[in-house]
């Protein structure tokens, strides 16, 4: 499974409305495109799908743009997500076990149902603010690394 490109550019949207505007000022779409190297265009595809599930709002007028509906602290990663993407599940039984016969009695969807459950509890687990706060970052950053050598020294004979 892979993240869509139009997810994680909707995740970095939302990171620079939240670092360009700090709450109070519109941040316009040439900026932010001009800051991610993102085309207009598609960010105005991304920007209509985030007013519509209130993560982002307009504002009209000459200094118009965009500014986060919430603080940046109560918007987490899989908000976003969801938003654009819609939920995310590995295999349709793990949402609803009526769709596959043999569920009451399938190993494997257990693990699904468990593999969707941690996931969007990650996803859950940090918010904008926390990608934009260097103290939080450097523990995120921490818990990267620690995950990167386990992985290293699985390994190693």
């Amino acid at each position: 499974m892979k993240l869509s490109s139009r997810a994680r550019h909707a995740v970095r949207l939302m990171l620079e409305v939240s670092r360009l505007g700090d709450g109070e000022t519109p941040v316009g779409l040439t900026e932010i495109a001009e800051t991610t190297g993102m085309s207009k265009r598609f960010l105005e595809q991304l920007v209509i799908t985030l007013k519509s599930h209130r993560l982002l709002r307009g504002v009209c007028g000459r200094h118009g743009g965009y500014l986060l509906a919430r603080p940046p602290e109560e918007i987490s990663i899989g908000n976003v997500l969801s938003a654009v993407i819609g939920p995310i599940n590995l295999s349709a039984c793990a949402e609803d076990s009526s769709l596959c016969m043999a569920s009451e009695f399938c190993e494997c969807r257990i693990i699904w149902v468990l593999l969707r459950e941690r996931i969007n509890n990650l996803l859950d687990e940090y918010s904008l603010a926390d990608l934009l706060n260097n103290d939080r970052m450097k523990h995120i950053q921490n818990e990267f690394l620690s995950l990167k050598s386990a992985a290293n020294c699985a390994e190693c004979p």
